[in-house]
């Protein structure tokens, strides 16, 4: 004897989707808005790592084709070897800070893993330190501060060209950490950040070792910095716009609202084009080149903070993480 089967019988969820509970109210935050990747936790230590590492990398490239003889650029050189050796010290310890422990540091050297870029990047300024600080030495010691002798253990011409080749990897390497990643602002801008931070890390280098020579070398030495800064930061100010357009909307963290604003200020009009209105001033002498030094470091820091905090932001739009790379 057969039974009649019973229609199944709606669960009490289904009772209360149909009547329109459980779903989405206007204004309330979906799975579709939230956030597909985790921020980055980088800070100020960050920021200044990046920032220092492109100046001590764009002295090390000066170091390389400054010449040494007396008549020529000698101070120059003088000069850019110190400032590799000060901040092939400092940024290791810049860098151990946000690590929070010098273990962690050390950890790093363990092994060195060609597609990594951070184990690339850690060995790159433990390398980058060894000729920049015997070519520093080797200076000291023709200044007369250390035994003459430690001169001829400190040849020049190799110490040059390792300090160029080390110290050009090194400042574009400050981009390519970034742009390494998933975030998507990094991402997008894989051919653009190294570029940009290769050119601005080289425009901070010539604007501290130009104060230096303000205050310690000769006019026409200084006058050569100040053109070369100035090529380099018309390339900067270039990408800063190709770069624009290439991220579209992904780009509006970092070129839109007030980090926008504070970009185009202290970056491009005050960073960029303000030292170059100054260089055109027939007046101002070794005042108008300290002026136009720290006008260009501000920015230089300025650029690598909007990274980072547009980085973050970039980060917490789901529509831009879902996006596939180029």
């Amino acid at each position: 004897m057969s039974t009649a089967q019973l229609p199944p019988q709606p669960s009490e969820s289904d009772r209360g989707a149909s009547r329109g509970e459980g779903l989405p109210t206007p204004g309330s935050t979906t799975y579709y808005e939230r956030p597909l990747l985790k921020t980055p936790h980088w800070e100020g230590e960050v920021v200044l790592y990046l920032f220092l590492g492109g100046i001590m990398g764009g002295s090390g490239l000066l170091a390389m084709i400054a010449d040494d003889r007396p008549e020529r650029e000698a101070d120059l050189a003088r000069s850019a070897r110190y400032v590799s050796m000060v901040l092939a010290a400092v940024c290791p310890l810049v860098l151990i800070t946000h690590l929070g422990r010098p273990e962690r540091f050390l950890n790093m050297l363990r092994i060195a893993k060609f597609k990594s870029v951070m184990s690339m990047g850690v060995w790159g300024l433990i390398t980058f330190s060894i000729p920049s600080t015997v070519a520093a030495a080797g200076q000291l010691s023709r200044d007369g501060i250390l035994p003459k002798w430690i001169a001829a253990l400190a040849p020049r011409s190799i110490t040059n060209i390792l300090q160029g080749l080390i110290g050009g990897f090194m400042a574009g390497y400050t981009g390519v950490l970034l742009s390494a990643t998933a975030i998507p602002l990094w991402g997008v801008g894989k051919r653009h950040i190294p570029a940009l931070s290769l050119c601005s890390g080289f425009a901070g280098a010539c604007a501290v070792n130009a104060a230096i020579l303000a205050l310690t070398g000769t006019d026409r030495t200084r006058h050569k910095l100040e053109r070369l800064e100035f090529i380099a930061s018309t390339a900067e100010y270039v990408m800063l716009e190709m770069f624009r357009r290439h991220a579209g909307s992904i780009g509006d963290p970092m070129y839109t609202g007030a980090r926008g604003q504070k970009l185009r200020t202290f970056t491009q009009f005050t960073g960029i084009l303000g030292p170059a209105v100054l260089g055109l001033l027939p007046f101002g002498g070794k005042t108008k080149t300290l002026l136009a030094s720290a006008l260009t470091l501000a920015g230089g820091y300025v650029l690598r903070e909007t990274f980072i905090e547009a980085g973050k932001a970039s980060a917490k739009d789901p529509r831009a993480a879902s996006r596939q790379p180029e």
